[in-house]
């Protein structure tokens, strides 16, 4: 408790790692009108931030992320098992993932609220962000369509960068007069979009577009405080 009453108001530095998981990502093409539902596997997150702290209570910062997550399985929306994308061509009958990765990263303005005092050293917090995310989809396969197979390979290469908005909750541990270690949950919402290419022209899917949301990231992570020590009282 006494080291936390120390934590000086002022300019402060921290950095966060931890794990990431994605809810399939629903994307629909431009040139047939179908949703498709993409599926990220779970990765690692990183963050590094400087922020401000005006007084006990509040404090901005601005924020820089990095989202890993490899493509899982890629199927049609209405969940017709046998058309989606795949690996290899599927001459057994299997459709496994496509090779690549959809990966994000974020520049954010966080304003972030302290609850307690500060003599406390235990201390939760919650926050908002906005800024914008660069969603980076690189993906290989081979285009199954329902009821048959086709020669179509697909690829898609491509970045993207939307507005993002992102909520905060977390806890706080004082470790020193100036050092916090920080336990963080992240909710990220955006859009995103990305162009594919394909073998034969009539099965080409065009421009993929839809929500880069329900993103969910925890961390840990270590926050150090720059600024000068408060005054001591009048004697």
């Amino acid at each position: 408790a006494g080291a936390a009453s120390a934590e000086p108001n002022g300019w402060y530095g921290a950095v966060d790692a931890g794990w990431h998981t994605i809810e399939p990502i629903n994307l629909e093409s431009s040139t047939t009108g179908v949703k498709w539902n993409w599926e990220v596997n779970d990765g690692w997150a990183a963050f590094a931030r400087l922020g401000y702290r005006f007084n006990p209570n509040w404090r901005v910062e601005l924020e820089g992320g990095y989202r890993s997550g490899d493509i899982g399985r890629v199927r049609r929306a209405n969940n017709n098992a046998p058309s989606g994308l795949c690996n290899v061509q599927p001459a057994t009958g299997s459709c496994n993932s496509p090779d690549g990765d959809i990966q994000s990263a974020t520049l954010m303005a966080n304003v972030i609220y302290d609850f307690g005092m500060e003599y406390w050293g235990f201390r939760p917090f919650v926050g908002l962000g906005a800024g914008v995310n660069r969603v980076n989809t690189d993906a290989l396969g081979v285009i199954r369509q329902p009821n048959r197979l086709t020669a179509a390979s697909f690829a898609a290469d491509d970045t993207s960068t939307k507005f993002a908005a992102q909520a905060i909750a977390g806890v706080a541990f004082a470790l020193g007069e100036r050092a916090n270690l920080d336990l963080t949950y992240r909710y990220l919402t955006g859009d995103m979009s990305f162009n594919t290419f394909t073998s034969t022209t009539a099965s080409a899917l065009g421009t993929f577009d839809g929500d880069y949301d329900q993103s969910h990231t925890v961390t840990l992570g270590l926050r150090y405080a720059f600024g000068a020590d408060a005054p001591p009282p009048p004697p």
